[in-house]
């Protein structure tokens, strides 16, 4: 019995489907779990010295006032981001509001040992690995100390 060939090969498929569906290329890279530059565990203490340093660009990048050290940064008695052991735990206490966030936002990928007070005015989590999600929440937390500190 002949095999029977294929009518168009990957090469054909892969030419019609890059001109069929040019129109995707306008929406940008789809690939927002990796920040470029950073590694993707934190399972060594080079990922969260990398981390730290990264936490710190963008405190500054934000005009933030902060104290910091090697191994801790400092917003106030708002926000703490410490370097120990190999992890970057993010505690945030917020004594004016509650903090606008909902227990999901802390359970995303890149996240372990998460906290949420009943009361939303404290959070702790640890960075597993870094990604959207990190630098999402990050960026809300200066957010909301920017508008109501």
């Amino acid at each position: 019995m002949a095999k029977k060939k294929l009518s168009k090969g990957f090469e054909d498929l892969f030419i019609q489907n890059e001109t069929d569906l040019s129109f995707l290329d306008t929406y940008g890279e789809t690939n927002t779990e990796q920040i470029s530059g950073l590694p993707e565990s934190s399972n060594d203490i080079q990922f969260s010295d990398e981390l730290f340093l990264h936490i710190k660009k963008l405190f500054k990048s934000e005009n933030l006032k902060f104290k910091s050290n090697q191994k801790t940064l400092k917003v106030e008695n708002f926000m703490t981001v410490t370097n120990v052991s190999g992890t970057i735990k993010i505690d945030i206490n917020s004594n004016l509001k509650p903090l606008p966030l909902v227990p999901s936002d802390l359970k995303a990928p890149g996240f372990v040992s998460s906290k949420l007070s009943e009361d939303n005015q404290f959070c702790s989590v640890v960075i597993a690995s870094w990604g959207i999600n990190s630098k999402q929440l990050i960026s809300r937390m200066i957010e909301f100390y920017k508008l109501n500190y």
